[in-house]
């Protein structure tokens, strides 16, 4: 039929993602996600589909509105196996250098010396951090740019020091990639102002399940409240108190949802949100499907239920439907082993 999907996989037999990892200025890209991308497409969900449906040869339901079935079983899944979960950075790369000074007097080739990373984040594959490197560009004795030759990685705030045998006066600030932070004075943190682009696959935030705060070299979790107590007993004093937050709070619900905290932080402290999140949709067979198994295996169904609900068969969709639901429970059930916290019987 006109306008058939027309699939790079099926072209090439092979059904693989390929995401390039590139370790350059920013440093590499961080995939700290439940799992890797898994190889599976666009193609193979719309596959099988088609067989649940009859549909083989394209000749009942537009392609496109399949596609459109596909995502929205896909993000299903997400929400109801709460199956995507992702953890804030609270160190990161440089991705660039601002000179604030100029100075005076600098030879062609001063020094860049960096600090090695303050705050390593733990994580493969540079769980000690990397050191970054620089190099300055000089005019007329003046520091006019810096060269981000390497970002490193497990940095928070790194300090350069340019070092030169005739010049001096020049000072930078760093660029980085999103950290998460406590800002002074600021009470709202909206979950769409985090930054997913670090993780491949994902779309949006749509729930917080912890919050931590790192200080004096502490990591400790804030209690969260319903909104409703956090209103009325814990912001008693609207921006007078400012100090190391204690409480916290949602405000809103999905993906337009936010985090309130209190007190009012004093300074910039380091955050980390544990978060529930959306798969972003796949447009071709290149996109990146981050469902993992055991739930990859169901958005076929679902999307099945959608596909026979537009052809007004509503016994066969809620056939796939009851099917859906029994193996989400059953998939989420086989993942969530049952653990023993600690055997000895102590805390």
């Amino acid at each position: 039929m006109a306008g058939a999907f027309q699939s790079n996989a099926f072209q090439a037999n092979a059904f693989q993602v390929v995401i390039p990892v590139t370790i350059g200025a920013a440093g590499p890209a961080n995939l700290a996600v439940l799992g890797q991308p898994t190889g599976i497409t666009l193609f193979n969900h719309l596959q099988m589909v088609q067989q649940f449906i009859g549909d083989q040869n394209q000749n009942r339901i537009d392609p496109q509105n399949l596609i459109q079935y596909v995502n929205r079983a896909r993000r299903k899944v997400a929400s109801q196996c709460q199956c995507l979960r992702i953890k804030s950075s609270v160190s990161g790369q440089i991705k660039s250098w601002t000179v604030t000074n100029g100075g005076h007097g600098y030879s062609a080739a001063p020094v860049c010396v960096i600090i090695p990373p303050d705050f390593p984040s733990g994580q493969p594959p540079l769980p000690n951090g990397a050191q970054a490197v620089a190099t300055a560009v000089v005019n007329g004795g003046i520091v006019t740019g810096i060269n981000n030759i390497y970002g490193g990685s497990g940095y928070f705030q790194p300090v350069m020091t340019i070092t030169d045998p005739t010049g001096s006066g020049a000072t930078v600030t760093p660029v980085m990639s999103f950290v998460m932070t406590l800002n002074r004075g600021q009470e709202v943190y909206n979950f769409a102002d985090v930054d997913v682009s670090e993780f491949p696959g994902i779309a949006s935030v749509y729930g917080v399940r912890s919050v931590s705060i790192i200080y004096s070299n502490y990591r400790y979790s804030l209690p969260m409240y319903s909104f409703s107590t956090y209103q009325s007993m814990i912001r008693q004093y609207p921006f007078q108190y400012q100090y190391v937050p204690t409480f916290c709070s949602q405000f809103g619900q999905g993906a337009s949802g936010s985090l309130y905290v209190y007190p009012l932080p004093s300074q910039t402290y380091q955050m980390e949100w544990d978060m529930q999140c959306l798969p972003q949709d796949l447009t071709d067979d290149q996109s990146v499907e981050i469902l993992q198994q055991p739930w990859l295996e169901l958005p076929p169904y679902f999307a099945a239920h959608l596909a026979y609900a537009e052809l007004q068969n509503f016994n066969a969709s809620k056939y796939y439907l009851d099917l859906y639901n029994t193996m989400a429970r059953e998939y989420s059930g086989e993942a969530r082993i049952g653990r023993i916290v600690n055997p000895y019987g102590r805390y």
